[in-house]
């Protein structure tokens, strides 16, 4: 296997494309139990909360980490100029991240969970997860170490540090030295808790994300990135800053003032990488903008540089104590945290899929207007999502400011749970029709409609007068 060129890459991206099919499609049940309480009544394995722990770790797990380590898979030989260390152990690794997962998966259906947030799988999954991540990491350094060129870009720096901190996070989250039933005491089980909460994103998806987008856009824009040293800089200011910032997720809890006070400020300090890196970015894009109209990849990655930027400073602002307690406990943070992974994580997914499906197998997407169709419905139906959820939270949050009770002020917001389902199944259609476009390009299929167009382009082009 080891003369395979991208066999693990096809493997990780072909996988958390399944990954996403299913958990999106849990994602729908879910907002139908909203609307009807009682839809699967009598069911033990499809009441929300076995439903939402499914939904959330396999799109997490499954369809988001399996997609940006495919991702790292595919770019890191490119910017090393050295072929992947070991694709066997790749493949082997694809694998066996798949079967884990699944077996965490139907525990959780079952009723076997830690109960906590993120990390909700049974412990031995955990222990698989962590052993699969660190032979990830060995994997692609050792790539890394026999790289044929002498400097590293910048998304080798990203990819390296999701690498080295994630594990960590990973393990403190999940109190992996504890028994199965273990877990710290008190509230430092909640502050341990949100230290991992955050920091899957923070150092794990938004590191492992900007690595792609510091890759894809100067590839699609033919220019290189404005400012290699902004981008170092911005690096840096993210590991100092984001490490501190999930206490902000318990400002109402008595857990100590100083603590509270240093993710605030945290929070708040992680608009200076993120303003480093839309300066570089759309510097990049200066004199190239045209180019979103033409490139499919690089529209879904400006998409999800732009959600970063705005679930960004969304972040920062809610992360203040009066902010915070007027919202936190309601759908406004439900519609935060699809900002950031449905927003901005899953477009700059989306781009890496299609800047690699066709280069890995050597032939143009199946169908340019299918993929079109997929960012029109995914970006229609999130902007109509997250407005809706977000309308929501507001209600609540008014209605708790007035002391009104949270069982009076569900009636008053159940069309905005209709809306929420209905704009969620746009999305949902829309993945589907990806999942099938990047099937058919995958078997090497052009679309028969966009081939006749082409054919009557070139005769147009072959007939036509010269000088027109």
């Amino acid at each position: 296997m080891e003369h395979r060129k991208d066999a693990t890459a096809k493997l990780m991206a072909s996988s958390a494309i399944v990954w996403l099919i299913w958990a999106i499609t849990l994602g729908l049940w879910q907002a139908l139990e909203f609307i009807a309480p009682d839809l699967f009544a009598g069911i033990p394995w499809l009441v929300f909360p076995r439903m939402r722990q499914t939904h959330v770790n396999g799109l997490a797990f499954g369809w988001l980490s399996m997609a940006m380590i495919a991702a790292w898979y595919y770019i890191t030989p490119r910017l090393t100029r050295s072929p992947i260390y070991s694709e066997t152990l790749g493949i082997v690794t694809g694998w066996a991240w798949n079967l884990g997962l699944a077996i965490g998966v139907i525990g959780l259906r079952l009723g076997y969970t830690q109960a906590r947030e993120y990390a909700e799988l049974a412990w031995p999954i955990d222990v698989v997860i962590l052993i699969l991540l660190l032979l990830t990491g060995f994997n692609l350094f050792m790539t890394i170490r026999r790289r044929t060129v002498e400097h590293l870009y910048v998304s080798l720096w990203y990819i390296m540090g999701s690498l080295i901190w994630f594990p960590i996070v990973f393990a403190i989250g999940n109190v992996i030295w504890a028994p199965p039933t273990g877990a710290l005491p008190g509230l430092n089980d909640a502050i341990w808790g949100w230290f991992y909460g955050h920091n899957i994103l923070g150092l794990w998806f938004t590191t492992g994300a900007v690595a792609i987008l510091y890759y894809i856009i100067p590839k699609e824009v033919k220019q290189p990135l404005y400012g290699y040293t902004l981008a170092l800089v911005a690096f840096w200011f993210l590991a100092f800053f984001y490490s501190a910032v999930g206490t902000h997720h318990i400002l109402q809890a008595p857990v100590p003032g100083w603590l509270k006070t240093v993710a605030v400020v945290s929070s708040v300090g992680l608009l200076i990488p993120v303003s480093a890196f839309i300066i570089n970015t759309f510097m990049t894009l200066r004199g190239s903008w045209r180019a979103l109209y033409y490139s499919i990849p690089l529209r879904f990655a400006v998409t999800g540089a732009t959600f970063y930027l705005l679930v960004s400073v969304q972040g920062s602002l809610q992360a203040l104590r009066n902010v915070n307690q007027f919202v936190h406990f309601t759908n406004w943070t439900v519609a935060h945290a699809h900002l950031a992974l449905l927003g901005f994580v899953a477009f700059t997914m989306w781009s890496a899929m299609y800047y690699m499906f066709p280069r890995m197998c050597g032939c143009p997407i199946y169908s340019e207007r299918l993929a079109w169709i997929h960012w029109w419905l995914t970006f229609l139906g999130f902007i109509g999502f997250f407005s809706v959820l977000t309308a929501a939270g507001l209600v609540q949050a008014g209605a708790s400011a007035q002391g009104i009770p949270v069982i009076q002020v569900l009636p008053g917001i159940r069309g905005l749970f209709i809306g929420r389902a209905a704009t969620g199944t746009m999305i949902i259609v829309a993945q589907y029709i990806f999942a099938y476009n990047i099937f058919m390009t995958a078997r090497g299929k052009h679309s028969r409609a966009e081939t006749a167009i082409d054919a009557r382009k070139t005769e147009t082009a072959a007939t036509a007068p010269a000088g027109i």
